[in-house]
């Protein structure tokens, strides 16, 4: 993915894997309005992801013109260099995918972010490999790289060699629709239409042998009240059939398990503030860090696995665990104390104050600017 900014110009790459991307360009485009924002993609699809960031005046996609046969060449060459000067672009963003490798030698003010610095997430080694080495060329000309936290900076200085001074941390915000009120009536509504139990545990995401969901099944196992369920929303997997159901047979779980394929987004708000807790088994990834700020904004108790980004992230307002029993010991003495729970949350909602986004546009756009600048020192 892509970004970029210069006076009026912003670009990005139409990309719906980055999550990081579109509520970035949201932020910007709703608190700077009078800058332009132009979407970049080397494919010229119709992505329903983007469609409510396309509702926005500012915000403009752009494809590769009709004569150009091999799009991704298009992209990762000249030729979007050119296109970005035709449009009056001053400054590009990279966001995971690296920058163009015609802007290496230039003075073309340029910006990458890494939202997974190791690329852990690719499919398969190979990719992984390619991709690293795309992200430590982008690193070498860049002017200004971008961390999510702490530990990805430290990350990215020593295993990319970057310059301390050049490598900032910019924290992502939480989803819009966080904030959105709820009726009471609404609870009931909802847990009838998707056959919620009365007291449950909720895990969101994708169901794949990496997100520890194993250990979030035995942690409900080792709670002390044997009433609490947990739903697990999401498409099932091979794992969660030939894994996940099992081990809740194991554990003699089964009747306090359900799975959900999809809630509407609308309804998504009022199921977090329904559960018990939030748990997030794994918190190596961002798209766990997503989940935990979004479901601190929302109004859900989380719990999830202890790291030192999940900490940064979550400040006072989570519960970390090491281990199923002490997560289960954990959460269990906040559900049996009065007001234990009213407190975390308290201080989720105060922790959620970082992660606006307000913060997130203040901070990149001013890093556009001082890029920019840079250029133009260096140009006098």
């Amino acid at each position: 993915m892509v970004v970029g900014y210069g006076g009026r110009k912003i670009i990005m790459e139409n990309n719906d894997t980055s999550y990081y991307g579109r509520i970035l360009i949201k932020a910007l485009a709703t608190h700077y309005p009078d800058n332009y924002y132009i979407l970049y993609s080397p494919k010229n699809e119709h992505n329903k992801r983007l469609t409510t960031i396309f509702n926005e005046d500012s915000v403009r996609v752009k494809f590769p013109r009709n004569h150009i046969h091999n799009k991704n060449r298009w992209y990762v060459s000249n030729g979007i260099v050119r296109s970005a000067k035709a449009h009056g672009v001053n400054t590009f963003h990279g966001i995971d995918d690296g920058l163009a490798s015609g802007f290496n030698g230039s003075n073309f003010p340029t910006v990458f972010t890494m939202t997974d610095p190791l690329y852990r997430s690719a499919s398969g080694w190979i990719q992984r490999m390619l991709m690293q080495r795309r992200a430590r060329k982008a690193c070498k000309f860049a002017k200004r790289v971008i961390a999510l936290n702490e530990v990805d900076r430290q990350l990215i200085i020593d295993h990319y060699h970057v310059n301390p001074d050049n490598v900032e941390v910019v924290y992502p915000c939480f989803y819009e629709g966080c904030d959105e009120s709820v009726p009471e009536n609404m609870f009931d509504i909802l847990r009838e239409k998707y056959h919620l139990p009365e007291k449950f545990i909720l895990y969101k995401g994708r169901m794949n042998s990496d997100d520890n969901l194993e250990e979030a099944m035995k942690l409900l196992h080792e709670l002390h009240d044997r009433k609490i369920s947990i739903v697990l929303l999401g498409y099932r997997t091979d794992y969660f059939d030939n894994v996940i159901k099992e081990k809740a047979h194991d554990l003699h779980i089964f009747h306090r398990f359900k799975q959900v394929d999809k809630v509407h987004h609308a309804d998504i708000t009022a199921v977090v503030r329904m559960a018990q807790a939030v748990i997030i088994p794994n918190t190596d990834r961002a798209r766990d860090l997503y989940k935990l700020i979004n479901a601190q904004r929302t109004g859900g108790l989380v719990i999830c696995k202890d790291s030192a980004k999940a900490r940064e992230m979550g400040g006072d307002g989570a519960i970390y665990y090491n281990g199923f029993q002490d997560g289960a010991d954990q959460l269990s003495d906040i559900l049996e104390t009065p007001g234990a729970r009213d407190n975390v949350l308290r201080a989720a909602r105060e922790n959620s104050e970082r992660f606006t986004g307000k913060i997130l546009a203040d901070h990149m756009i001013h890093i556009y600017r001082s890029v920019l600048m840079h250029r133009r020192l260096y140009q006098e």
